[in-house]
């Protein structure tokens, strides 16, 4: 049962889902916003993982302000895909009509042809270096499905049996860039397919050594545990016999995933969502093909400072191409 609205600074907080997520109500983000809310707005993602700001008005400039109040900014690696005029700003879309799509790879899931699907997984985990957080805007919702979902990792580490805790505290996943859905990862649906290419790939080529990330790690604000796996790029579980990797990563990727625990964001024309990328996994149940959507995307820096790459000679900080995953 959700928990009845509270309010901070003269913003309401209104349960998303039962344990984590918020919708903010009351902020006016056509104007500054002084210290006092800024403050107010952080301690609030911090509890509950991603806040919701609804306005039908919400533009570019408001989704601009709001991204400031989490941190400061980077541009995607993507260039094509980022507004001319504001690097921070990407275009995340998709239209049926283009013959030329930056992404042309569409997949069956649950006996529905979608494009834009994404699976579980939390930003970047193929890098050592892990962002912040995002500010995903729905500029032209679909008018057929376009669900985001999001899953809270602090819920899903206190679901775990305490046996299978004590397994997992302690171990190191090894992470590879894999862009194939189709290729066994870990929590995504068995019956996943991919669809005919119209076109050649022309995939460009990625500088992504593996990289190892802890399973479980702490909450920096709050000492809260975080079960941190990202079920898209993971490949193994750290000097662990391949078959009994294969075996965990499969129990534990099914508790973490489980849809009975996440929250399914139904979006409306320019609602805004923020989430911690070091605490949510989220997934994209994509478009029917006839159905043209877009949003519109910042991305907040960050570092949580215990991944590093498999190769020990390798710097974690080397500059290397970031991706939107």
């Amino acid at each position: 049962m959700l928990i009845e609205d509270t309010r901070a600074e003269g913003l309401t907080i209104r349960p998303l889902a039962p344990g984590f997520g918020a919708e903010i109500v009351g902020l006016d983000l056509s104007r500054p916003i002084d210290a006092a809310t800024e403050a107010a707005i952080r301690a609030a993602w911090i509890e509950h993982g991603i806040l919701l700001f609804r306005g039908e008005d919400q533009d570019d400039a408001a989704q601009m302000r709001l991204s400031a109040i989490f941190g400061e900014m980077e541009p995607a690696a993507t260039a094509d895909m980022n507004d001319p005029d504001n690097k921070y700003m990407m275009t995340l879309a998709y239209d049926p009509d283009d013959k030329a799509p930056r992404f042309q790879q569409h997949y069956n899931v649950g006996g529905i042809d979608r494009a834009g699907w994404l699976g579980w997984h939390w930003d970047q985990s193929f890098m050592p270096t892990i962002v912040r957080g995002a500010v995903l805007r729905m500029e032209m919702p679909s008018p057929e499905m376009g669900e985001t979902g999001f899953i809270d990792a602090v819920g899903a580490w206190e679901r775990l049996p305490d046996e299978l805790k004590a397994r997992i505290e302690g171990l190191e996943v090894v992470y590879l860039f894999n862009p194939d859905f189709v290729s066994g990862q870990y929590g995504f649906p068995e019956d996943i397919r991919a669809l005919p290419r119209e076109r050649p790939s022309k995939e460009p080529s990625y500088d992504f050594p593996p990289v190892v990330h802890p399973m479980v790690i702490t909450q920096v604000e709050t000492g809260r545990k975080v079960l941190k796996l990202s079920p898209m790029h993971a490949r193994y579980i750290l000097g662990m016999d391949a078959a009994e990797s294969d075996a965990l990563l499969k129990e534990v990727a099914a508790h973490l995933v489980d849809p009975a625990h996440a929250y399914f964001h139904d979006w409306r024309k320019n609602d805004m969502v923020v989430w911690d990328n070091w605490r949510v996994i989220h997934g994209a149940n994509g478009v029917p093909l006839h159905c043209a959507r877009r949003a519109r995307r910042t991305t907040i820096m960050g570092d949580y400072a215990v991944g590093r790459y498999l190769d020990p000679t390798l710097d974690r900080d080397r500059k290397v191409k970031r991706l939107v995953d």
